[in-house]
């Protein structure tokens, strides 16, 4: 691992411990055993780090969901591979799950940072436009057919990491799965 991936990775294991207030480029360093001014050949500033800390984050995530997706297979195969590719990947990264839960909306992240986060949802947005235009699924807004599939996975993994569902059974994430498809589906 380079330099600049372990900066990033000592981030947010400090930012998911401490909280981005409590951040700062010593503690770094000593966390991830290097000096404090490497940091500085990488980020400028604190706020830069946190931002470049989330865009690769939303990249992981979206290369996860994208795995084993399929132009040519149909609507509902390809919804339960990037829905159950979502939640498994939360469930391995719930450091991921938490940083980005946390920093989605704040304001340490910059204009670009945020407008690009907001594609975090794409691959699976596109897929349901397409499903509506195909009427396949129910002919509801984009946000809101969206939102009834992103918020259940949302809420389980907010469980999840508070201990209180075990989403390694494979049967809860089948059944977490079925419900987001049963509230869109015509």
């Amino acid at each position: 691992m380079d330099k600049k991936e372990i900066i990033l990775q000592t981030v947010l294991k400090l930012v998911n411990r401490e909280g981005f207030y409590h951040l700062n480029m010593k503690n770094v360093a000593t966390e991830a055993g290097i000096a404090a001014g490497t940091i500085y050949i990488y980020f400028s500033s604190k706020e830069q780090l946190i931002n470049e800390l989330y865009k690769k984050l939303v990249k992981d995530y979206h290369s996860a969901i994208l795995s084993g997706y399929n132009p040519d297979s149909s609507f509902e195969s390809n919804f339960r591979q990037m829905t159950s590719n979502a939640i498994g990947f939360y469930a391995e990264h719930k450091d991921y799950f938490s940083f980005i839960e946390q920093y989605t909306y704040s304001p340490f992240l910059f204009k670009e940072t945020l407008e690009e986060s907001l594609t975090i949802l794409e691959p699976l947005k596109k897929l349901l436009q397409q499903a509506k235009q195909n009427n396949e699924v129910k002919n509801l807004p984009d946000e809101l057919l969206l939102s009834l599939v992103s918020g259940p996975i949302t809420s389980m993994m907010r469980l999840f990491i508070a201990g209180k569902a075990d989403l390694s059974q494979e049967l809860l994430r089948q059944q977490l799965i079925d419900a987001c498809w049963k509230s869109i589906m015509i």
